[in-house]
């Protein structure tokens, strides 16, 4: 059984009522995300995902939500951390990056997100973490 650990920024701008969404390879919209690496921690695997994705530096603030999903052929966590942008970030300005990142409005995203863990109103609340789990057959076979 494979395991994975993902990581994904949930990047809130509060004034604007909005969320900053990735264009992912199925062309859906989603938060930024990546895997942890053996040699990194969570935190820094954010770090690293967010800069690849959106070319945006973060700071990482807290953990909001932890999702785990099992089935026969996989394993994966994902945590879901509150993230600001360092400096003042609008939208990055490289056309290669552009196009694949967006600020969405919150009813937007509520829509184009397919949050496969909880609510979109969890996450814009949150001031701690959450735990959910999909085991999608018994553990005791």
């Amino acid at each position: 059984m494979k395991k994975t650990i993902k990581v994904e920024g949930f990047i809130y701008n509060r004034k604007r009522d909005e969320i900053l969404a990735v264009r992912k390879r199925d062309l859906s919209w989603g938060l930024p995300s990546g895997e942890v690496e053996p040699d990194e921690t969570m935190e820094e695997a954010l770090i690293r995902a967010i800069k690849q994705e959106t070319n945006i530096d973060i700071s990482v603030a807290n953990l909001l939500h932890c999702w785990e999903r099992r089935t026969a052929w996989e394993h994966v966590c994902t945590f879901v951390f509150r993230a600001f942008p360092k400096g003042n970030f609008v939208v990055p300005k490289t056309e290669e990056i552009a196009f694949r990142v967006k600020w969405l409005s919150v009813p937007l995203a509520d829509d184009m997100l397919p949050l496969e863990y909880s609510s979109l109103s969890l996450l814009l609340d949150a001031t701690g973490a959450h735990y959910d789990h999909c085991n999608e057959f018994p553990a005791n076979q």
